[in-house]
């Protein structure tokens, strides 16, 4: 390690002629890293601490507190704690309270927590978060205060038609003073979630713009949730959507999941994506008709299991190394036909093997579904950290600005073993008789995986023999193939009791009976109208002003 200190030296003084902050500080950190030998540890960090001070002596605008968390780390480790607490006090000015009232922080900071002014620090620390938090939470509700239910002007005399109408002509969002704008979302008690919300660069509240929500991974090993979110949530790994969502103009929203409360498994989380995009819709100019989830990993599992249990909100699903799985219920593929998904797979994953995602391939080429799987070679499961990535981001983003949503379809299929999450676009089942005739048609598909990658006790990739089917289906479910045309609706069903068609005046001629015929027979026929209560019901659960269902059919499969 000896040989090392005068390429240390060197290194030090090629970077401190005419570089730049961000070099001077990468250079800092990367020698901060390698300070681990005993014998060199001490002229290492001295040198790592050089730069850091060089950088803010050249740059004084462009510190940063990350940069100066670290100078103050090493400062405390030399026993330089004047300089020690300069450092850390001006990184809780800049939102790095963390450092001092994290769990770590006696450990990191040993050479510093029985001085005085580490009680006035934290104190700080406490005082900072409280304030910056409270302001955070003070622009939120400023906002909800123009949200979009209290600005259109309904009134108790207004029939159906005329809310309709109100609702699909509003545009009235209020004008955002940032582009990254940190939001909370309740949760549970006192229990709260922040999320992010990216603007366009030029975002202007009388255009309405595609939204793209990315849910993160490693939720299984998360137990708590940030205090909020800001601008930084779109670099690192998520780089290439801030990249190309301000290149396209597409609005970016980063939800927090933990193990709790996320979008995979259990259950008590499922509901915040759904309702953060009801929040996100009261705000901001969001076009209803191209809305689309994406994730990684954990979170591309998450953006499947929308795709299969809830896609209505959504124009299309995208998932990075996904495990195409619901772990909540019943894995329906067939439910796909009513959307689409692009996943991204590499051949070095251990989340799900590529073998598998090519039998998954052929099984949705075989039902016809839009389903695409794009393999990268040469990549593990973090695939986003690779700048290869960036081409699959390319075709995200076309067919995000290219897609729509079409929720008028005149054909679907749904199927669910949870009538919470009976709902397809105009299609609901609301009662399940999963004790009935099981129809033919209604089978369940699945394939068998034979190999499994993983990693040894050496951290090598290798390839495992197994034996397991691809999905669980822990539950009896019902499935609906529904169609309509010239104001009929035709259903057959399989173990399902009841169900709801939801109405719109662009599927039917509403000065015309509407006829629903189920398994072959007639099960209503009467005239819809524009219901006052039903319209504003959903229009409350979903902020949609695009589709806006007017009326409902329910009837009782007998």
């Amino acid at each position: 390690m000896k040989s090392l200190l005068p390429f240390i030296c060197l290194l030090f003084t090629v970077y401190v002629q005419g570089q730049s902050y961000q070099q001077l500080t990468d250079s800092a950190w990367t020698i901060m890293r390698q300070a681990t030998d005993s014998a060199t540890r001490q002229a290492m960090q001295q040198k790592a601490l050089d730069l850091y001070e060089k950088a803010f002596s050249r740059f004084p605008r462009e510190k940063d507190g990350v940069s100066l968390y670290k100078a103050g780390y090493l400062a405390g480790v030399l026993e330089k704690k004047e300089a020690a607490f300069n450092y850390l006090e001006q990184a809780v000015d800049k939102q790095e309270w963390g450092i001092v009232l994290g769990r770590y922080a006696n450990n990191e900071f040993a050479n510093l927590v029985h001085d005085e002014r580490w009680k006035q620090l934290l104190q700080k620390a406490t005082h900072n978060k409280t304030a910056f938090i409270r302001a955070l939470l003070q622009y939120q509700q400023g906002l909800e205060k123009q949200a979009m239910d209290k600005r259109i002007p309904i009134n108790a005399t207004d029939n159906g038609q005329a809310i309709y109408q109100k609702i699909r002509a509003y545009n009235q969002f209020p004008a955002i003073g940032k582009q990254a704008v940190s939001m909370s979302l309740p949760l549970h008690d006192s229990v709260t979630t922040p999320y992010l919300v990216y603007l366009p660069l030029h975002y202007n509240p009388k255009q309405s713009y595609p939204l793209l929500f990315f849910l993160h991974g490693g939720v299984r090993n998360t137990t708590s949730f940030p205090d909020y979110t800001d601008a930084s949530w779109g670099e690192g790994w998520n780089r290439f959507y801030t990249q190309y969502a301000t290149a396209n103009n597409v609005i970016m929203v980063y939800p927090n999941g933990n193990r709790r409360y996320n979008w995979m498994t259990p259950d008590s989380g499922f509901f915040m994506v759904p309702e953060i995009l009801r929040r996100v819709k009261q705000l901001f100019n969001v076009d209803d008709n191209r809305i689309f989830i994406s994730g990684h990993s954990n979170g591309a599992s998450g953006s499947f299991a929308y795709l299969l249990k809830q896609p209505a909100p959504f124009a299309g699903f995208f998932g990075f190394n996904t495990k195409p799985k619901v772990f909540t219920g019943g894995t329906f593929i067939r439910n796909i036909l009513n959307r689409s998904f692009m996943n991204v797979s590499t051949d070095e994953d251990y989340y799900f093997p590529p073998a598998a995602n090519d039998t998954l391939s052929a099984l949705m080429r075989r039902i016809g579904a839009d389903y695409q799987d794009y393999r990268f070679n040469g990549f593990p499961h973090w695939f986003p950290a690779f700048d290869t990535s960036e081409g699959a981001y390319k075709t995200i983003f076309h067919r995000v600005t290219t897609t729509q949503r079409n929720p008028l379809a005149t054909e679907l299929y749904w199927e669910c073993d949870d009538t919470r999450y009976g709902t397809c676009d105009w299609l609901q089942i609301t009662g399940l008789d999963t004790t009935g005739h099981r129809a033919p048609w209604h089978d369940s598909l699945n394939f068998t995986i034979h190999e499994w990658k993983n990693y040894n006790d050496k951290d090598s990739l290798i390839t495992l023999d197994t034996l397991a089917y691809a999905f669980s289906f822990p539950r009896r479910s019902g499935a609906v193939k529904a169609q309509y045309a010239n104001n009929i609706f035709s259903l057959e069903t399989s173990q399902v009791k009841s169900l709801r068609i939801r109405i719109s005046p662009d599927m039917v001629d509403i000065t015309r009976p509407v006829i629903v015929r189920v398994n072959g027979k007639e099960a209503f026929k009467g005239k819809v109208q524009y219901n006052k209560a039903f319209i504003l019901d959903h229009f409350n659960a979903t902020a949609d002003r695009k589709t806006i269902w007017i009326d409902k059919v329910d009837v009782v499969v007998r």
